[in-house]
């Protein structure tokens, strides 16, 4: 594994977004320097809070609409942890709301370029001048540098800065000299090193929103118990959670790579935000009956804003289980609880198959499907005006603004 702070690894620094071609992180239709971010992630088998820590900015480069600005970038909140593999995003500045970023502290105001103190990551320059990002642990005073200089990093020489303890320095600079708009230091899990390429913000199942009766609550902070709204039966309690990461760059199968639903794609305004769910997951939609029937997302892909997202090299599936099969809502978009039948058994991992045996143990008498499921085949046969999507209604409970569910 590369140098990491108590298990924290830099995933990804976009540090120069400024000319060239941009990107729009936080997919407000804008791409500027306020998009610029840094990316962190979980390598360790448990939970890690981070709640407290640091990332810090030491840059002299040039080319934005606003001056570079040495110090602090982000103090991560109260509450801040990460599950085992979860990657949390940093963004300079973000408009609207993404479950799997948080916003910079020290952004600026959300008015564009040109607005007080929005450029806090490096700008980007060759040669001796100094370009680096440190992920400081405050507690203790041990911190990391990524260095994108041939320059030695100073970060330690900003007032304030609180790291005592240098555990080492990623060398950026040999990967990539002097960064462009649009392009991002990654680390790559295949050679277990960084590289440099085309910016990517994944929307994993991580970060995501599932209606409760307590409101909207991340998908991976959901606990036994904790009460569910459903189309059909109400509130129900969850029996069971679990997670499955999947690293398409160690040879994880490509046909598990999650669909993506796009504002618009399920309708006016429907999801709000991009949906993200595993192939085989079912949506709500109305055939030509006026049946209410459950197709699988990748049948569904010839439509527009509905695409496999090919690039993505990880994702998490996350698992929920209830006492009934149920439609649940995300981002306003009606689809499938788990539905704990022989095909999703053999996709899950054998220690979270035995979980899920334990509540269900007779495979013939398993709960009732909330609706007809349709094939793959079905569904892509079928035209958008023979198959379209279902109105988000529930018959009881309340409907509360979600984010996607995500199963495998």
């Amino acid at each position: 594994m590369p140098l990491s702070l108590d298990g924290l690894i830099f995933g990804q620094i976009m540090p120069d977004n400024s000319g060239g071609t941009e990107f729009d992180t936080d997919g407000d239709g804008a791409a500027s320097q306020e998009d610029e971010f840094v990316s962190v992630t979980n390598t360790t088998g448990a939970p890690l809070d981070i709640s407290g820590w640091q990332t810090w900015s030491d840059s002299t480069g040039s080319g934005a609409d606003d001056p570079p600005q040495d110090g602090l970038f982000h103090t991560f909140p109260p509450g801040t942890i990460l599950a085992p593999g979860q990657t949390l995003w940093v963004i300079n500045e973000i408009t609207g709301t993404l479950g799997f970023a948080q916003e910079a502290s020290e952004g600026g105001l959300e008015s564009g370029t040109g607005s007080p103190n929005t450029n806090l990551l490096t700008e980007g320059s060759s040669g001796g001048a100094r370009e680096s990002i440190a992920l400081v642990n405050p507690a203790t005073g041990e911190y990391i540098v990524f260095n994108m200089s041939t320059n030695t990093p100073n970060v330690a020489g900003i007032s304030g800065f609180t790291g005592t303890t240098l555990l080492g320095v990623i060398d950026g600079d040999a990967v990539q000299d002097d960064p462009g708009a649009g392009f991002s230091y990654q680390y790559d899990a295949a050679t277990d090193g960084y590289i440099y390429g085309p910016a990517f913000v994944p929307c994993y199942a991580s970060g995501t929103m599932i209606d409760t009766i307590d409101g909207p609550c991340l998908i991976e902070t959901l606990r036994v118990g904790d009460q569910i709204l459903t189309a059909d039966h109400g509130p129900q309690p969850v029996l069971w959670t679990g997670s499955t990461m999947l690293d398409f760059s160690k040879g994880a199968d490509p046909d598990q790579k999650p669909v993506a639903f796009k504002p618009g794609s399920m309708g006016p305004a429907m999801p709000a935000a991009t949906l993200v769910v595993s192939p085989q997951h079912r949506m709500l939609m109305i055939d030509a009956h006026g049946t209410e029937v459950l197709a699988p997302a990748i049948g569904l892909t010839d439509r527009r804003y509905v695409r496999v997202k090919k690039g993505v090299k990880a994702v998490t599936y996350h698992h929920l289980l209830l006492s009934v099969h149920a439609v649940i809502y995300a981002n306003g978009v009606p689809s499938e609880s788990l539905y704990p039948g022989e095909q999703a058994l053999d996709a899950l991992p054998v220690r979270h198959k035995l979980a899920v045996l334990a509540h269900f143990p007779q495979t013939d008498a398993l709960p009732d499907k909330a609706r007809p499921f349709l094939s793959v085949g079905e569904t892509q046969r079928a035209r958008e005006i023979q198959l379209r999507p279902a109105r988000a209604v529930f018959r009881s409970g309340r409907l509360g603004e979600t984010c996607c569910l995500v199963k495998a």
